[in-house]
């Protein structure tokens, strides 16, 4: 299985598992467990987002009892956002990967 197809069934898993309001840290961890030591990358995301608009890495930092980062409130359509909306978005995402890596290096995740 590639790297890029590797995330994309985390993802689709987690987000629906998610979704069930069954997900936990221990079903989580089972299902991360997989991918121990492996390079799997989020080149393969798709963007899925659970029910109440949560992300996959917003969803694992959450069941680890993380805080997530403030959201910026940007337009819907990032064509309309300004250099300043991005920078924002830039840094919510950069805050976000730094929580979620935190909790899959306890993983072996590359």
């Amino acid at each position: 299985m590639g790297w890029n197809k590797g995330y994309e069934i985390f993802e689709q898993t987690v987000v629906q598992t998610y979704n069930t309001g069954k997900l936990d840290q221990e079903i989580l961890s089972i299902l991360m467990e997989p991918y121990r030591d492996t390079d799997i990358d989020s080149g393969g995301r798709e963007g899925l987002l659970s029910a109440d608009g949560l992300c996959v890495e917003e969803i694992v930092i959450k069941t680890f009892g993380g805080a997530l980062p403030k959201k910026p409130a940007l337009p819907g359509n990032y064509n309309d956002w300004t250099n300043k909306q991005y920078e924002e978005n830039d840094a919510y995402m950069e805050k976000l990967s730094n929580k979620f890596y935190r909790i899959t290096k306890k993983f072996g995740w590359c």
